[in-house]
């Protein structure tokens, strides 16, 4: 049986014209806004929301950066600055701080004994990287040759390739 394979699984769908539905809300959003303001403010003050507006509802509906919309950025980054920045997981000591967890590496050991669990940690690190199974060495190929007949009945040799 064959089965279609679906293609193009990360583009939307044009709903709207030219636009997606997520670009649509968007635009719609922002002009209903300037709409609304402009029967509410004076003139120039609806100019100038509008252009915010306008702008910021283009900009979520149309830019992408690294392949990810403008609304996943700024929610990644509010995220990223209202988290607490200090991972520390002491489940015998929940009030030790990150001075307190400084101050015990650095008297635990000397320097040379630093040095050493480092490059054991770096070779095991480059063991379990790479692997310790050899790899095979390559066998050598002989040529083959095969005898085929011809649509005209003549017989012609032919070197055969196997390319498994």
């Amino acid at each position: 049986m064959q089965y279609q394979v679906p293609q193009f699984i990360e583009t939307e769908d044009k709903i709207v014209g030219p636009f997606t539905l997520r670009q649509f809300i968007y635009i719609a959003i922002g002009g209903s806004l300037s709409f609304m303001l402009y029967f509410s403010v004076r003139p120039w003050l609806w100019f100038l929301f509008s252009i915010f507006l306008v702008g910021g509802s283009l900009a979520l509906a149309f830019v992408k950066i690294n392949g990810r919309p403008l609304l996943n950025l700024f929610l990644s980054m509010v995220a990223f600055y209202w988290r607490p920045q200090v991972y520390l997981w002491q489940p015998d000591n929940p009030q030790l701080k990150k001075q307190d967890v400084i101050n015990s590496a650095s008297a635990e050991g000397g320097l040379l004994e630093r040095i050493v669990s480092g490059m054991v940690l770096k070779n095991t690190w480059a063991a379990l990287q790479t692997g310790s199974k050899q790899s095979e060495t390559p066998r050598s190929t002989k040529d083959r040759y095969e005898v085929f007949r011809r649509l005209t009945g003549e017989r012609q040799a032919a070197r055969r390739v196997d390319y498994r």
